[in-house]
């Protein structure tokens, strides 16, 4: 690989940087002093500078000439994709890209589909879009394959040193070299004439730009640096028309506190490593109110969790940290001593569900700390923790390959069993153990801010291996401007909370009365007074290895309506109580996305089913004189997706629900025959009969649970300290 000497402005530049992060790094917690290893700057860079280390490289070389074994196969495989693509005519599109956002049906709010690249299709109603911004998404796809196969160009060209993969990579860089400042600049905004600053000339925002300027085109030209194919003009045309003006575009827009701000750095890091302008990786790392330290600073919970709150914006904002923390490692700067980074990757291991998913909080698709080996082997590489081993692929890909990792071996360790509450991140994971294996996660922390949702004291509940109480997350199709996103996704409606007068809750932080846990019983109690003005909720989660009890209580300044509401999956829900198809005189926030509305008047206890291929959900809710049933679908992953729901309706200025969630296998009866509460002084008494066996639950709200298996008690929790 070229070496290149740097020179003395270059030379001052680095030398610089040392100065200012070694001098005004520092980073006091509850954790300690963190400070920034000494480093020194080298007199020479040798390329490739950020994208691998020359020990790196030589593994995927060596695998790539090796025979017979998984790794070898996985580069070869690799480097033959590579090769599929250099004869392939490079479209450049005449301008900019646009957000998959747009890309949706206005009467349907469902994605589209691509009929062509001027025609665009609604699946549902079958109408044909065309022009912008429908067609600029189909662009923006074009520049993802163009960058994306010149990175991938780039890395088999590091591997077998063919120059035909590094004159691909060349001629892609070289064309939005010449193309990049002519491509108008544009944003995610409905008005063209109205650009945001956070705009760009490829993409339509500077996320999308720092994303591929970190993970594609740094890399690409860091990697083909020393080619014969590149000139030293090549360089400078790379250099002058492409990487400096996307850093500009990139740092002139200061996100803060954001995941956009950590896709930024990363860029700046990589971006300016790979041209020797430091500058850009002393403000990626230390900008006092951008920087990398200031993220860990500001942006993550104590526990770990990225301030959005939301498992698919954790993962989002980790990969521009392992972006950062690998180009800083290959710079010889150590970011990965981080403890709060550190913490970042070890918390999704300890919240992993049933199945290997997180729960859906905030905007997340369906999120796994099993499938982003990206993230993980970096920082198992950098760790060696047992947790992280756990979610470990243990068939090889790219970065075990890179990063030296045997994948072969059986993971060694196992997803955690025991229950567990993160104060910082406003997280509560109760885990049953036993046959039936029931777990149930509550968020009652800060709000999440864009990417957060209004659903304080929200729960989802697992059993038999399944999925059953849910959240919907976000669209798949990625809808943040439509009205389903606002009214259904983020709306209170959608997920598993108390309602008050049938609207959603302001953006709201709750807080933890206590928690406790043993053997197979657990209980998390917690309380918020922001979510709708003049009203406290208090909600305990009591739960058994076969059973989860939930009591909510609410006290509020006067009358008011309350509604809880649940949703389970299933193929069907059915009610004790006969229902009719109804329809509500006013509307409010999701009520549109409901289908198959019906209700009925509750005179007293009521049982419902939600009715499963594998598992089979009773609930029992505890009813008032006039209390009003509902059952309905909504939208699930998408509108067409439908989730069994209930609600239960009363007025008053205070109540209590009372609801048991009874999970058994398909086909199976409730085992609960009896269920009632009644108030002594100010504790709850719960009694719930199963055939002989009678469980008591006593419950002192704010102070002391107790939990009792005939005249022996099994569990008891206090308040918490």
């Amino acid at each position: 690989m070229r070496k290149r000497r740097m020179n003395r402005s270059e030379a001052r530049n680095r030398v610089g940087l040392l100065a200012a992060v070694c001098l005004s790094w520092g980073w006091t917690s509850g954790l300690g002093q963190w400070v920034l290893p000494d480093w020194h700057s080298p007199d020479e860079v040798e390329h490739p500078v950020i994208a691998c280390t020359g020990e790196e490289l030589a593994r995927l070389r060596a695998a790539h000439r090796a025979k017979g074994s998984p790794d070898a196969a996985l580069i070869r495989a690799f480097v033959q994709s590579a090769e599929s693509v250099l004869d392939r005519e490079v479209v450049f599109p005449p301008r900019g890209g646009q957000h998959n956002q747009w890309y949706q049906c206005e009467r349907c709010q469902i994605g589209l589909e691509t009929v062509s690249p001027t025609q665009h299709r609604c699946p549902r109603c079958q109408r044909v879009y065309s022009g912008p911004p429908y067609d600029d998404v189909v662009f923006s796809r074009v520049h993802s394959r163009n960058i994306n196969d010149a990175a991938n160009a780039a890395w088999a060209y590091a591997i077998t040193d063919e120059d035909r993969f590094a004159d691909f990579t060349a001629k892609v860089l070289k064309g939005y070299a010449e193309r990049y400042r002519g491509y108008p600049y544009h944003s995610n905004r409905a008005n063209p004439a109205d650009p945001s600053p956070s705009g760009g000339h490829i993409a339509e925002q500077t996320l999308n730009e720092a994303w591929m300027m970190a993970v594609k085109v740094a890399p690409a030209l860091d990697l083909i640096w020393g080619s014969e194919v590149l000139s030293e003009e090549d360089r400078g045309l790379i250099r002058e028309g492409l990487i400096l003006p996307m850093l500009a575009n990139i740092g002139k827009y200061k996100a803060g506190k954001s995941n956009w701000q950590t896709w930024h750095n990363a860029a700046m890091v990589s971006g300016g490593a790979v041209i020797g302008e430091w500058e850009y990786v002393t403000r990626a790392l230390n900008d006092p109110k951008n920087g990398f330290v200031f993220q860990m600073r500001e942006s993550v919970t104590q526990d770990g969790m990225w301030y959005e709150n939301s498992w698919g914006y954790h993962f989002y904002t980790l990969d521009a940290l392992v972006h950062t923390a690998e180009a800083a490692r290959r710079l010889g700067i150590d970011l990965w001593s981080h403890p709060i980074l550190k913490k970042m990757f070890v918390l999704p291991t300890q919240y992993t569900m049933p199945g290997g998913s997180l729960p859906r909080f905030g905007d997340d698709v369906n999120s796994s700390a099993l499938r982003v080996p990206n993230l993980m082997e970096p920082a198992f590489a950098a760790y060696g923790d047992a947790r992280i081993a756990a979610v470990l692929p243990t068939e090889p890909n790219w970065h075990s390959v890179l990063l030296g990792r045997r994948a072969d071996a059986q993971r060694s360790a196992t997803f955690p069993a025991r229950s567990v509450v993160f104060e910082g991140a406003g997280h509560g994971i109760l885990r049953g153990g036993g046959a039936f294996g029931l777990t149930t996660a509550q968020t009652f922390g800060p709000f999440g801010g864009f990417h957060g949702h209004f659903d304080k004291l929200s729960f989802v509940f697992f059993a038999l291996g399944q999925e059953l109480g849910v959240d919907p997350g976000r669209a798949r199709s990625q809808a943040y401007r439509l009205p389903i996103h606002r009214d259904w996704y983020r709306a209170s409606l959608s997920h598993n909370v108390v309602l008050v007068d049938r609207a959603s809750q302001a953006g709201a932080a709750g807080e933890l009365i206590f928690f406790g846990a043993e053997g197979g019983y657990s209980a998390l109690a917690t309380r918020c007074s922001e979510a709708y003005p003049g009203v406290e909720h208090a909600r305990l989660l009591c739960q058994t290895p076969r059973y989860l009890l939930v009591l909510d209580f609410l006290t509020a300044e006067g009358e008011r309506q309350f509604d809880w509401v649940y949703h389970n999956r299933g193929t069907a829900v059915r009610s004790s109580l006969e229902t009719t198809p109804v329809a509500f005189e006013q509307p409010f926030a999701g009520l549109e996305y409901l289908e198959g509305l019906r209700g009925g008047v509750v005179k007293e206890d009521v049982q419902v089913e939600f009715v499963g291929p594998a598992v089979t959900t009773h609930l029992h809710m505890r009813g008032e004189g006039d209390d009003r049933l509902f059952l309905a679908t909504g939208p699930g992953a998408s509108i067409e997706e439908r989730i069994p729901m209930v609600m239960l309706s009363r007025r008053g200025f205070r109540t209590m629900f009372a609801s048991v969630l009874e999970p058994v296998p398909a086909g199976q009866a409730s085992g609960l025959s009896g269920f009632t509460v009644k108030e002594v002084g100010t504790a709850h008494q719960v009694r719930l009969d199963f055939g002989a066996r009678i469980d008591r639950i006593i419950f002192d709200q704010g102070r002391r649970l107790s939990v009792f298996e005939g005249n022996e008690q099994v569990f008891g929790t206090s308040k918490y300290d």
